[in-house]
């Protein structure tokens, strides 16, 4: 609560109203009791008094009660479903400047369900704030004039409080663990299910539908396992807190009553007596709905700010500066980089430098540490010894921001989003006129099939941009890349799934695009050879051979082999 504090007093004018609403409402509850002991006392049973003066103040009342009651819940509403929004755009925020390999070891189903089912519960939670707030207030000023009114039936009264704190907090201790059980189950079965319709291709095509199934019924009969653990809980402490107000009002109206006919007290102020034990009646129910609601929430909170609590492994140095405007010298000083869970190093002893504006290609066996070399200096992830520069900027002294923004990257795994075809090309540059991102679309040779679209530039995609072709996804990914002007362009396979013709208009088009642009290419068809000036063989995480392709044909056996092992397009 002292962490969502900070977030409520985000909305401080709304929590201000909620809570005037909810004292105000309290007080004038508080007040009704009391209006009618004097009705009955000095007007029924004395006539001292008219009657309209009291029920124009007990109209008055009611209408004030419910003023407050619409202010306390309207504000109320409003700061839950604040902290809500504020919560789930941190979450996502903080997700965003996570590195690949802390996410990478956080199942999709946790991080979607701490989103949603989790921000849910906090919002509930807090929809109970101002109500009971109020109830609170209520009860306070409710024992104040009880004790008043009659010390002795006050005593009755509060001999029910011990018995619901002690219940109350035998709840709390035994709800939260369910309920952190059922909602880390609940991410599990949502883990299944984004798997299963992510990879539907893969189920279908090894016909494992009746597998997936399976997964996703365990899954689910353990999420409704633990579930039932909770109702089951609820179940026994819940009608127990219900009806321990029950049985205190039962002995107060047995003891008033005999009290009345002793004239100990006035009928008036049994009556009142009477109404504020009603009154209590109320906010003790409620507390058994709220223990379970404020144990759900704190699963949910404490899943929430776990996350939120999660430090980036790669994140802006205290003290980084953002980097000038590129010339685009590239530098691997002595690199080694290994991926967690050991092994061999991917990268051991990497150096190569890349002058401004030259075209360099990669090539490698399979798993010789080409794509880890560009994820470095993308700075996905940081070397564990030795330096990658730019323009001599140690890339861990600048900033994140400068630095990708003068880095433009198409892989060969081609991500859309859902969006439409302008908005995913635009992605690099959202303010980008559309004459710049047509002129990308050509350069990428996606005009052509763009403007077939059905609706050309504003067709939608869909979910990963599954409604496109490989080879199509691969060339809006390439325009993405181009628009974003880049002073280093980064191309790892980027057109491997585009047919031969294309290819070769693609790379005619590019050929303009890379001109004083450093361009670093890792290949794995003959073809995107052809477009680098320089070739780098790297094996075993190091640069082996550097030069140009007839000076490696003669000299470099590794290479030889590798051009013959290369589809030739």
């Amino acid at each position: 609560m002292r962490r969502l504090w900070g977030y409520m007093l985000r909305r401080r004018g709304a929590v201000t109203l909620s809570l005037a609403g909810a004292a105000l409402g309290g007080l004038a509850q508080a007040t009704v009791p009391l209006a009618e002991r004097q009705i009955v006392n000095g007007v029924i049973i004395t006539h001292r008094s008219p009657l309209w003066p009291w029920l124009v103040l007990m109209v008055g009342l009611a209408a004030a009660t419910f003023g407050f009651a619409y202010l306390r819940r309207y504000y109320g509403g409003r700061v839950a479903l604040g902290v809500q929004y504020d919560l789930r755009n941190a979450m996502h925020d903080h997700l965003q400047r996570m590195d690949a390999a802390t996410l990478q070891r956080m199942p999709t189903g946790q991080l979607v369900g701490r989103a949603n089912s989790d921000a849910t519960l906090v919002q509930g939670l807090l929809n109970f704030f101002p109500i009971m707030s109020s109830n609170v207030l209520l009860v306070i000023l409710s024992i104040g004039v009880m004790v008043w009114l009659s010390p002795l039936l006050s005593v009755v009264s509060l001999v029910l409080l011990p018995a619901l704190a002690i219940l109350s907090y035998r709840m709390r201790s035994r709800v939260f663990p369910a309920s952190w059980d059922a909602q880390q189950r609940e991410g599990e079965v949502v883990q299944i299910v984004d798997e299963g319709l992510s990879g539907v291709r893969v189920v279908k095509a090894f016909g494992q539908e009746r597998r997936e199934l399976e997964r996703v019924t365990r899954a689910a009969e353990g999420l409704y396992g633990s579930q039932m653990r909770a109702v089951r809980l609820q179940a026994r402490f819940q009608p127990v807190l219900q009806a321990i107000p029950g049985l205190g009002q039962a002995a107060i109206l047995a003891l008033g009553g005999w009290m009345v006919l002793h004239h100990r007290i006035s009928l008036g102020t049994f009556l009142a007596f009477s109404t504020y034990v009603a009154q209590l009646v109320a906010p003790a129910q409620r507390l058994a709905s709220l223990m379970t609601i404020a144990q759900q929430a704190r699963a949910g909170v404490e899943r929430i700010f776990q996350l939120l609590d999660l430090e980036p492994g790669i994140a802006d140095a205290p003290a980084a500066v953002a980097l000038p405007g590129l010339r685009g010298d590239v530098e691997f000083r002595d690199v080694t980089f290994g991926y967690g869970g050991g092994g061999e190093a991917a990268l051991d002893g990497f150096s190569l430098e890349v002058r401004a504006g030259q075209r360099v290609a990669l090539v490698g066996p399979s798993g010789s540490g080409k794509s880890s070399a560009v994820f470095l200096l993308e700075r996905f992830d940081d070397p564990q010894t030795g330096a990658v520069l730019v323009d001599g900027h140690d890339l861990r002294d600048v900033t994140l921001a400068s630095l990708r923004r003068q880095i433009g990257v198409a892989f060969e795994d081609s991500f859309l989003f859902s969006e439409s075809v302008r908005d995913n090309i635009s992605y690099s540059r959202p303010d980008a006129p559309f004459e710049e991102i047509v002129a990308a679309a050509r350069a990428a040779g996606a005009h052509d099939f763009i403007r077939a679209l059905p609706d050309g530039y504003d067709t939608t995609v869909g979910e990963r941009g599954l409604s496109l072709s490989g080879g199509q996804r691969q060339r809006v990914a390439l325009a993405r890349a181009l628009l974003g002007k880049p002073r280093i362009l980064v191309l790892d396979d980027a057109t491997s799934a585009v047919d031969a013709t294309t290819e070769e208009a693609v790379h005619a088009a590019l050929r303009e695009v890379m001109a004083g642009r450093t361009t670093i290419l890792v290949a794995h068809r003959r073809s995107t050879l052809r477009l680098a000036e320089r070739i780098v063989v790297v094996d075993h995480g190091r640069v082996v051979e550097d030069g140009e392709h007839d000076e490696l044909m003669a000299r470099s056996e590794l290479y030889r082999a590798l051009l013959s092992g290369l589809e030739d397009v």
